[in-house]
């Protein structure tokens, strides 16, 4: 029985409502899914989500084992992507991470990782026990985001260890990348495994001004989200394995560990037919969103107080910063008076203009083959008046403690699994030296944890989070306020 007290709110549906709220403010979109509202959808499709949330039937074959036409459309996307193997996945690309670790990792074995891995990557770490070794990828000042791993960071690293792994984002959220080309030699010396969190990357394969893909770079497994850039519905991912180096079976048998007995068939279906407009019309309809997202990038460039990230920033061969999606639009508002976090909240409320997020110095736009002219001449439009409202102020890098953080490298004494399974407890920050941490801790910026869980925190690491705190930087904790922190007892 519901209880008395709530009886009368019942008549609510407070998700529905906000979900339907934001649809009916019609805004200009620039944050994934990549469809923008089922703008690019098949209409027969989207006219029938609902009629086709079926169930493991005869004829619509079964996920965890396919045999039909599950089957026929993972054989077409591994064709599609010129991959030996490829798999649906319903739970976005972090299922796919967490199945690339249990397929390719072993407890306790060292595996070289990209500080700055989705928390889709520590949880992958987590399930299997397997140690990392933590590599600091390549920071900008100037707009205050990490991009990829410099090539000799991770030759030095695999000079110093025993790595048989090394785990990369490609790209970032921001679009850029480390010379993947350049880490897979690496991989292949030093008898590795690459390992990429591409996540960002499934348009990559179809067009040539795009950065390389993973997946044709010499990976041994790469993890890509369908939704955030190409036609897929939200959770829609795709793995693909390089089955020379990776054993199929074996990856099969992790997801089947991971994923739902329950699949959305209206998923698995976009991820066909997002397959099928990329085969068939990929490179004209992307194509078409470059030449959009270029022409766009120098109408905002040229605003006062605003920058974009373009290939004039990019660092050269074997950087983190060696290749540039052009259709993210990272744009740079430290010459404005005003934090990006008010910037973006102006363009929504005054302009219906929703960007992906704000970060310190920066607003991220992400922009698709589901965008069209209106939508960038809003964007522009937006961003102007926002400029005008705010106004301008010398654009020097505020560089606070970013640096400190960067360089500070705590103590390792558990895997994550280890720090994961301890018993934990909350204790004053004040009150932590030489605790072991329990959780991850990131201060923004730079967006890159501090401690990851199973790190000492020692009097660097407190003085430190200490600083950070009196200053007001934003941290991702348990605790924001950094008052307590989580211990291993």
């Amino acid at each position: 029985m519901p209880n008395a007290s709530m009886g009368s709110r019942h008549h609510a549906a407070p998700l529905f409502d906000s979900l339907k709220q934001f649809v009916e403010r019609d805004q200009a979109p620039f944050y994934s899914p990549g469809h923008k509202g089922g703008r690019t959808l098949d209409p027969w499709f989207r006219a029938h989500l609902a009629d086709v949330d079926l169930n493991n039937l005869p004829d619509t074959d079964t996920l965890h084992c396919p045999e039909g036409p599950i089957a026929e459309a993972e054989e077409l996307i591994a064709d599609a992507w010129g991959v030996g193997k490829s798999f649906i996945l319903v739970q976005g690309s972090t299922s796919g991470n967490i199945a690339v670790a249990l397929s390719a990792l072993r407890p306790g074995e060292p595996v070289l990782v990209a500080r700055n891995a989705h928390k889709s990557v520590l949880a992958g770490l987590v399930q299997v026990g397997a140690r990392p070794v933590w590599l600091e990828p390549r920071w900008d000042d100037a707009f205050g985001v990490a991009h990829g791993l410099d090539a000799h960071v991770v030759e030095r690293a695999f000079d110093e260890t025993a790595a048989k792994a090394l785990w990369v984002l490609h790209p970032t959220y921001y679009g850029t990348t480390g010379d993947v080309e350049a880490l897979a030699d690496l991989c292949r010396r030093y008898d590795a495994k690459l390992l990429v969190d591409g996540a960002h990357s499934p348009h990559f394969a179809f067009h040539p001004d795009l950065p390389t893909p993973g997946e044709r770079a010499g990976a041994a497994a790469t993890v890509q989200s369908v939704h955030k850039i190409l036609s897929g519905l939200s959770q829609a991912a795709v793995l693909h394995v390089d089955p020379a180096q990776l054993d199929p079976a074996t990856v099969r048998r992790g997801l089947q560990l991971i994923q739902t007995t329950s699949p959305h068939f209206a998923i698995m279906a976009s991820i066909d037919l997002a397959r099928r407009q990329m085969a068939e019309h990929g490179r004209e309809l992307l194509e078409e969103a470059l030449d959009r997202a270029r022409r766009t990038a120098a109408r905002l460039a040229a605003i006062p107080g605003l920058t974009v990230l373009g290939p004039e920033h990019l660092a050269g061969a074997g950087t983190g910063l060696h290749q540039l999606d052009e259709t993210k639009l990272l744009v740079g508002t430290r010459g404005l008076a005003l934090p990006a976090r008010d910037v973006v909240a102006r363009l929504n409320a005054v302009h219906g203009v929703q960007p992906e997020l704000a970060g310190t110095g920066h607003v991220l736009c992400i922009t698709t083959i589901g965008n069209t002219e209106a939508d960038v001449d809003r964007l522009v439009d937006g961003f102007a008046e926002v400029a005008r409202y705010a106004g301008t102020r010398p654009a020097g890098v505020d560089g606070a403690m970013v640096a400190d953080v960067l360089a500070l490298r705590p103590t390792t004494v558990l895997t994550p699994r280890e720090a994961y399974f301890a018993d934990a407890e909350p204790v004053r920050l004040t009150d932590a030296a030489g605790r072991v941490a329990a959780e991850a801790v990131t201060p923004y910026p730079p967006g890159i944890p501090l401690v990851m869980p199973g790190e000492r925190l020692d009097a660097d690491v407190l003085g430190l989070l200490t600083a950070l705190r009196d200053r007001g930087n934003p941290i991702s904790a348990s605790d924001p306020t950094m008052e307590y922190v989580t211990v291993v007892r």
